[in-house]
C-alpha cells in the first residue's frame, strides 16, 4: 500500500532522463489540444474565482451558513462562511518575546516537512506512531544484511503508476536541453 504522505520522498528532487522520441503528427495534435485544454482550464478557473467574488459579494452582509436558492428549476445549495487568516512576522515576535516566544508555538506541518531529515534523531521514540515504512530504507537495510526480502514477502502492495506532465519550456530549462 502506498503510503499517504512520505515527506523523505517528496523533498527529494528526482533526476529524469531525457526521453529520445520521434514527434509524429498525431501526437504533435495531441499535445496541441492538451495545450489548449490547459490554457481554456486556466481560463475557466479565473472565470470561477471571478464568478465566486460577485457571489461572495452578494451574500457579503449575511451571517455564514447555508443558501439555498433555485436557478431556471434547479435546486442550489451554496455554502457561505468567513474564515479569518492571520499571518505572524515570527521574527518580530521571536525578537520581542524572547524565551517566552515558545509558548504560542504549535507544531507547523510545512515545517516540519522542510526541516524532517534533522528532526529524525528527535523523533526516534515517537517513530513507530507517526512513521510509515520507506522505500529507500526497506533497500537498503536489504542491501546491507540486516534484513532479509523475505521479511517483505506478502507485507507490501506494488502498483506502478504512470505519469505524466505536460507543461510549457521555461528558458532555464530549454538551456538545459
Amino acid at each position: 500500500m502506498e503510503t499517504a504522505f512520505n515527506a523523505n520522498q517528496q523533498n527529494q528532487r528526482r533526476e529524469y532522463d531525457k526521453i529520445e522520441a520521434e514527434l509524429t503528427a498525431d501526437v504533435e495534435n495531441v499535445l496541441l489540444r492538451y495545450l489548449e485544454i490547459q490554457r481554456i482550464t486556466k481560463e475557466l478557473e479565473d472565470e470561477k474565482a471571478s464568478l465566486q467574488e460577485k457571489i461572495t459579494g452578494h451574500l457579503s452582509t449575511k451571517p455564514g451558513g447555508f443558501w439555498f436558492p433555485v436557478v431556471k428549476g434547479i435546486p442550489l445549495k451554496i455554502r457561505y462562511f468567513r474564515e479569518t487568516e492571520i499571518e505572524y512576522d515570527e521574527n518580530v515576535l521571536r525578537s520581542r518575546l524572547g524565551e517566552k516566544y515558545r509558548q504560542i508555538l504549535s507544531p507547523d506541518m510545512r515545517k516540519i516537512r522542510s526541516n524532517l531529515p534533522g528532526l529524525e534523531e528527535i523523533l526516534a521514540p515517537v517513530i513507530e506512531k507517526i512513521g510509515s515504512p520507506d522505500r529507500e530504507k526497506v533497500r537498503g537495510a536489504i542491501e546491507t544484511g540486516a534484513m532479509h526480502p523475505e521479511d517483505f514477502t506478502g507485507a507490501f502492495r506494488k502498483q506502478t503508476r504512470t505519469r505524466l506532465a505536460v507543461m510549457r519550456v521555461q528558458n532555464e530549462d530549454y538551456r538545459q536541453s
